[in-house]
């Protein structure tokens, strides 16, 4: 293994001028950690992945994720953290991993874990779009006075809801976020399987076309707050009914039924076993926008009749800068770069712009502060998950041939590689917030994942893995079984 290493460093000493020597030197070391720490990953989320089920308390596919109070606030109670089963996170997780073993078939030992992982998607399905939670027996009735019911709810399976209010909130509707990472997980599992994408999803535009921010007498008010809409033109995020109101949406309706929502004739009173959406308001979030625009491009699908409209909507938040709060559901300020990055690098070209403006911010925060890290509110900055979303985004767009993005690329995965949790046979990371409950509890309620985390390191390592072996074509006799050695 050393006489590896020396070998490969006198060839570039040999083929490179001098000026040169440390920086192919450096990623000739990167490149060993990068193959050393993703097949560790990789056991570390075999061995994670949930293997049975436990009633419903956990699911066989799956991989732990923690829906956490951060404070204590109204009708969901106090600071906690119990385990959540999601299609969030389990679609992230394959979702990644599928494309990690497209890449790279050599990472054979993934394809059990996708195949666990694929058949517990698909339990979020219904009617072809995806929900966030399972469909569950309710932990009580949602009706005073009722005894037993055998209809069934989404809701979370751990986290405790006390009041009728709150079962009935979490009845929530499918929506646009689950379906575009359930539709790309069927996508991938089709590319892997070598099959054919069934005729049915050829019409995926269908599904998103019938929710999008026009015509609409509703409005949600953080995103006029956010100065978003109305009428953009772009993807809604609830597949269902928002309520209508006679007159066009204005504030003073607007506050009355916000003072009301406790009471069955406000907008945003969810009822018994009807599915709900959130305030009675369907929302537009840019990080949706860009996931719906990534599975059409996965899909080759041009036929939606609002795309340019998402992605004039995607580049107004971005032109704003507003990477603290223009993402209803994503808080971390790097979270916009690093879906809206990912849409481009999937191959939604017109986000070029956009991507530019992206590049620009996340390298100046960089220079500017030497790290990356999200506000305070957030997991405490969450430095870890921020650098790991930034580090992804630079990657995406530019990645090392880029002077300015190799330098903060590699700092970025120096800092990873020292924040690995490890054992001899495996390495994780601890997880940071990927996903909150919007809008008034989106810095109260996160969901945090050591197996997200750890996953999102892990397309960044390959992503880098990639870009070294075609800059340094010596790399590419490099193998992991070599480092695993």
């Amino acid at each position: 293994m050393k006489f590896q290493l020396i070998l490969i460093s006198l060839i570039f000493g040999w083929y490179y001028s001098f000026s040169q020597i440390q920086n192919q030197a450096h990623a000739e070391e990167l490149y060993s950690n990068s193959l050393l720490h993703i097949n560790k990953g990789l056991a570390y989320l075999k061995a994670a992945q949930q293997k049975e089920n436990d009633s419903i308390f956990k699911f066989k596919g799956e991989w732990e994720s923690q829906m956490s109070m951060n404070f204590w606030f109204p009708l969901l109670g106090g600071e906690n953290s119990y385990y959540d089963s999601n299609c969030f996170s389990v679609s992230t997780i394959h979702n990644i991993l599928a494309n990690i073993y497209l890449e790279y078939p050599e990472y054979s030992e993934m394809l059990p874990m996708l195949d666990l992982a694929f058949d517990r998607i698909m339990e979020y399905q219904s009617d072809g779009t995806f929900n966030f939670w399972n469909l569950l027996p309710p932990t009580k009735p949602h009706r005073w006075f009722e005894k037993d019911t055998d209809q069934l709810v989404r809701r979370p399976n751990n986290f405790p809801l006390k009041t009728k209010f709150m079962l009935k909130a979490a009845n929530v509707t499918n929506d646009a976020d689950d379906t575009a990472a359930g539709l790309m997980a069927i996508n991938l599992r089709n590319k892997i399987k070598n099959n054919q994408i069934p005729d049915s999803l050829n019409n995926i535009h269908k599904i998103f076309d019938g929710y999008t921010d026009s015509d609409r007498r509703n409005r949600l008010w953080y995103n006029f707050w956010q100065g978003q809409g109305p009428e953009s033109g772009a993807y809604l995020t609830w597949f269902g009914d928002e309520f209508e109101s006679a007159n066009r949406w204005n504030l003073v309706q607007e506050f009355f039924h916000l003072s009301t929502f406790f009471l069955p004739f406000s907008k945003m009173f969810p009822h018994a076993y009807q599915a709900y959406i959130p305030y009675g308001s369907n929302d537009l979030d840019p990080v949706v926008n860009a996931n719906v625009l990534s599975v059409f491009s996965v899909y080759n699908n041009q036929k939606s009749k609002a795309q340019e409209e998402a992605i004039d909507f995607i580049e107004g938040d971005i032109k704003d800068r507003n990477y603290n709060y223009a993402a209803t559901y994503y808080p971390n300020r790097y979270h916009i770069p690093y879906y809206v990055s990912k849409a481009y690098k999937n191959g939604v070209g017109e986000l070029h712009k956009s991507c530019e403006l992206i590049e620009s911010f996340v390298l100046n925060k960089y220079f500017e502060e030497n790290k990356w890290v999200s506000r305070d509110i957030i997991n405490k900055e969450d430095q870890l998950h921020s650098t790991i979303l930034a580090v992804n985004s630079l990657l995406n767009i530019s990645g090392i041939e880029s002077e300015k993005s190799e330098e903060a690329i590699i700092s970025g995965i120096e800092y990873i590689f020292s924040n690995a949790i490890e054992n001899e046979n495996e390495v994780f990371w601890e997880g940071g917030v990927f996903f909150s409950g919007g809008t008034l509890v989106r810095h109260v309620l996160h969901w945090k994942s050591d197996a997200v985390t750890t996953s999102l390191v892990l397309e960044a390592l390959v992503n880098f893995r990639s870009q070294l072996e075609s800059k340094y074509p010596e790399l590419n006799s490099f193998k992991s079984a070599d480092i695993q050695k």
